[in-house]
């Protein structure tokens, strides 16, 4: 699967799992680092950010920073901002070790990132048409 279509697959399942918990308000940010997803719980007004996590990406510098970037930002009120990251089933063990690694997931810290394991799409069998049948 092509870079791009895997990425696709994970933000569209990870925008589906954030709408599940009640993040179904949308934003746009303008900032130094912009999320790849930022969602609002109408309810409780809680903000959280989400982002997409590709086998290369494990080892760019640039996603390093950008991860850690987002576990430590707050709210104005000092809060921590939840920060969703979704990644491929077989590449969450990796993930996670590399949270530990760039000290954003600890005992002591990181209560507030969640990985969320996205199965890989299912691949649609042909069979025969009705067509193809008919005829």
């Amino acid at each position: 699967m092509a870079d791009s279509a895997a990425r696709l697959h994970l933000r569209r399942e990870l925008e589906a799992h954030l709408t599940r918990l009640g993040y179904s308000c949308a934003m746009k940010r303008s900032a130094l680092y912009v999320p790849e997803i930022v969602r609002v719980s109408p309810v409780r007004g809680r903000m959280v950010y989400g982002e997409t996590v590709l086998r290369r990406d494990l080892r760019s510098r640039r996603c390093h920073e950008r991860l850690r970037f987002f576990s430590e930002r707050r709210t104005r009120r000092r809060s921590s901002i939840v920060f969703f990251i979704g990644v491929a089933q077989a590449d969450e063990p990796a993930l996670e070790a590399l949270l530990e690694q760039l000290d954003i997931r600890s005992h002591s810290r990181g209560g507030h990132v969640y990985v969320v394991p996205i199965a890989a799409p299912q691949r649609n069998q042909r069979r025969g048409t009705a067509r193809a049948k008919a005829g």
